[in-house]
């Protein structure tokens, strides 16, 4: 299973970067997570887009689904395909892209579902709209992704023994207003934050024994060297910030192929 950061910014693109969207390669199959502003221009770095299978999105806010649009009309103007690129997303995230998209939407649920080789948990987590965390297993590897979530006992259930932790930060390096350190006993319906500190990205990697904590959904305006040695304070493997072109396999760091390479 090869994981390659598309974008990483959190809320707007920052510069050379745009927001989260991540895809993960594994016997053929390519998987998207999130396709959010500016992200598709980077998947095409790696992957025509007819040969998307599969897109789980985790929330309809624009930093993680307004590429969708981008992707229908690629494969709808310039590129066919013969079986329609599955999207697993919150109800309501088809109308970014129209009646007319050549995409196969489907509404996220809680639980278990298979897409090519890959196994797939969904979680639902404590977000302003219907969001989910996702968990991808394959090939004896395991990678979950927060989506946006603040501090929630899904999240670390979900996470649990992961090899690869994917977390957003978008609220910098230090604790939220109001929220205890240890704040993650509550449900995904609690209030505000609804969204995690880089230092609680930690406690998350910590809790749920995960093997690399990779922070991700950092604002552009965010120092993000203080976020990733918040980050490492409360968990004591190894920390790498997202960014684009950044490759990895759960369990740790993958060569590079050729952008061509069939994966």
């Amino acid at each position: 299973m090869i994981v390659t950061v598309l974008g990483s910014s959190g809320s707007v693109p920052g510069p050379g970067n745009p927001c989260s969207g991540y895809l993960v390669e594994h016997c053929g199959h390519r998987l998207l997570l999130d396709l959010g502003t500016g992200a598709f221009g980077n998947l095409l770095t790696y992957a025509r887009p007819e040969l998307i299978d599969t897109v789980v999105v985790s929330h309809r806010h624009g930093d993680h689904s307004a590429d969708l649009a981008a992707l229908a009309y690629a494969q709808d103007k310039v590129t066919a395909r013969a079986v329609p690129t599955r999207v697993i997303a919150p109800a309501g995230t088809r109308t970014r892209v129209g009646r007319s998209s050549p995409l196969a939407f489907e509404d996220a649920r809680p639980g278990e579902l298979e897409c090519g080789p890959f196994r797939l948990r969904l979680a639902p987590v404590r977000h302003s709209v219907e969001t989910y965390a996702v968990r991808v297993e394959a090939g004896g590897r395991s990678l979950t992704y927060t989506g946006d979530s603040g501090p929630c006992r899904g999240l670390v259930d979900l996470a649990r023994g992961s090899g690869l932790l994917l977390a957003e930060a978008a609220l910098g390096p230090g604790d939220a207003p109001g929220v205890p350190p240890h704040g993650w006993d509550g449900d995904d319906t609690g209030p505000p934050p609804h969204h995690l500190t880089a230092r609680q990205t930690g406690e998350l990697a910590a809790a749920a024994g995960a093997g690399l904590l990779v922070v991700t959904h950092l604002r552009p305006w965010e120092d993000a060297g203080r976020s990733l040695a918040a980050a490492a304070e409360r968990f004591d493997g190894p920390v790498v910030p997202a960014g684009p072109g950044l490759r990895l396999a759960p369990g740790g760091p993958a060569r590079a192929p050729n952008p061509k390479e069939e994966t």
